[in-house]
């Protein structure tokens, strides 16, 4: 098995959120039994579900 670090379909990011968010997402993450990368992934696709949905909807009302 690949890990994710060698496999070509994934790549990393990284940012600053307010360590009490950061915190937050750790013990979530822990409590739900996810990796903090599997947590990433679903907060990001969700942000971006959300986001790209709002953004199509305001090209059509243009």
């Amino acid at each position: 098995m690949v890990s994710k670090r060698a496999d070509p379909n994934y790549q990393q990011i990284s940012g600053y959120i307010l360590k009490e968010i950061g915190t937050e997402f750790k013990v979530a993450c822990t409590r739900m039994g996810v990796s903090h990368s599997e947590g990433l992934e679903q907060a990001v696709t969700l942000w971006l579900t959300q986001n790209t949905q709002q953004s199509a909807k305001n090209r059509k009302n243009d």
